[in-house]
């Protein structure tokens, strides 16, 4: 057997188990989406689908603030970030390779800051020096 043929082999076989493991009903509708927003941007593919179906608001957030974000900066800090583990992940997965740091929680609190770091704040409202977008503000770099 070549290389060739064992790796065919392995993904008919991964692809016989994905069938195996979804609702029949289900199949047709993931056929439909996948050539819809096969064309689009990343960001749209990955807000539609189910990566992100538990909080498509904070995607979105992440989202604007990844493109705000110049690839100059040092590293992010999250303030009033959801606490849980999915998206905690989400949060660094959008932002790599850049480190993020999750900073204070409650409103009104000033995190310290590293220099060259940026700040995004979920659900910040408007202030002097921040870009506002539609579910929280950007700001830095940190002198």
């Amino acid at each position: 057997m070549t290389r060739r043929g064992i790796a065919g082999g392995a993904a008919g076989v991964l692809l016989a188990l994905i069938l195996l493991g979804q609702s029949w009903a289900e199949i047709p509708r993931r056929i439909r989406f996948l050539s819809a927003f096969a064309s689009k941007e990343l960001a749209v593919r990955r807000l539609g689908g189910s990566g992100t179906a538990f909080d498509r608001r904070y995607f979105s957030f992440l989202e604007n603030a990844r493109r705000r974000i110049p690839r100059s900066a040092k590293g992010i800090v999250m303030l009033n970030a959801p606490a849980n583990e999915p998206l905690t992940y989400l949060t660094m997965y959008q932002f790599a390779p850049l480190p993020v740091s999750f900073g204070p929680v409650r409103v009104g609190l000033e995190p310290s800051v590293p220099s060259g770091w940026f700040v995004a704040e979920y659900g910040g409202g408007p202030a002097p020096g921040r870009d506002l977008l539609p579910e929280g503000t950007v700001w830095g770099p940190a002198p």
